[in-house]
């Protein structure tokens, strides 16, 4: 190999490196709209998760400090410009799928996915309870938790570190890092008439629509383990990475909700 074609094969690797994250695999599949009418309701998805201590990672940019840049060296004074400085912290939370922000944005997608998939029904969150007649079906999604089952991360990480001395490692770098989240919950169907869920609708200050009261409702139950994989460059903007895990958790998600709907008791 050519000297000449070494740097460009290195910046193509580096370029490689920064690819953002993106969906690995096929879409769950859905059987066709068998074109029975339905009335679906979807409720504000609620969380079980235990909190995760995760090690988070912030930056602080500092000042110039304090006096005149003009007195030159000696003179005592801190004449450097701002810089930035990681701050690595260890942190008590909710995983990523059992987020308040990640829940909102949850039931907003699977009500969208799962009416575009079943254009015969009709799909709405509990604010639409007011304007429905007769049987309702009540889907409910409690989030447990999730985790990383599998990834290449670290291995790419030493690659990466190795390959500035030894340079053709880096080209091991040209795949991406491939990781996949595994979100544990169960979903639950409710039948219920529309003026009996009309009367149940509360209101609880940290759900951003109604919840139903479905006490002595007897549910339809599935547990679950929905897998979503992704791929990113190991030197990527990790912020595009929550927008594709959502995606992919809809996708899988609004699949199962329909085949709970349609699964006969």
């Amino acid at each position: 190999m050519s000297s000449a074609r070494v740097p460009a094969l290195l910046m193509f690797a580096l370029l490689s490196g920064c690819a953002t994250a993106q969906l690995v695999g096929d879409r769950a599949f859905t059987p066709e709209d068998p074109q029975v009418a339905r009335t679906v309701v979807i409720e504000p998805l609620f969380e079980l998760a235990e909190l995760q201590t995760t090690t988070r990672t912030e930056y602080a940019t500092l000042g110039t400090g304090y006096g005149n840049p003009g007195l030159g060296f000696g003179s005592g004074f801190n004449t450097t410009g701002p810089s930035n400085v990681a701050i690595t912290r260890q942190v008590q939370e909710k995983p990523f799928f059992a987020k308040p922000l990640t829940l909102v944005e949850l039931q907003h997608r699977t009500i969208a996915e799962v009416q575009r998939r079943r254009p015969s029904w009709r799909v709405t969150s509990t604010s639409g309870a007011p304007l429905l007649k007769g049987n309702v079906t009540v889907v409910r999604t409690i989030i447990e938790g999730n985790d990383t089952v599998a990834s290449d991360r670290t291995l790419k990480n030493l690659a990466f570190g190795f390959g500035l001395v030894i340079w053709p490692l880096q080209f091991f770098n040209l795949n991406p890092v491939e990781e996949t989240v595994r979100v544990y919950g169960l979903v639950e169907r409710f039948e219920i008439d529309a003026t009996s869920l009309q009367q149940r609708l509360v209101k609880y200050p940290s759900q951003p629509d109604f919840a139903v009261n479905l006490a002595n409702v007897t549910p339809l139950r599935r547990q679950f383990g929905l897998d979503v994989t992704y791929e990113e460059g190991l030197l990527a903007d990790e912020r595009p990475r929550a927008n594709v895990m959502i995606d992919g958790f809809v996708d899988r998600l609004a699949s199962a909700t329909i085949a709970l709907v349609e699964e006969q008791p």
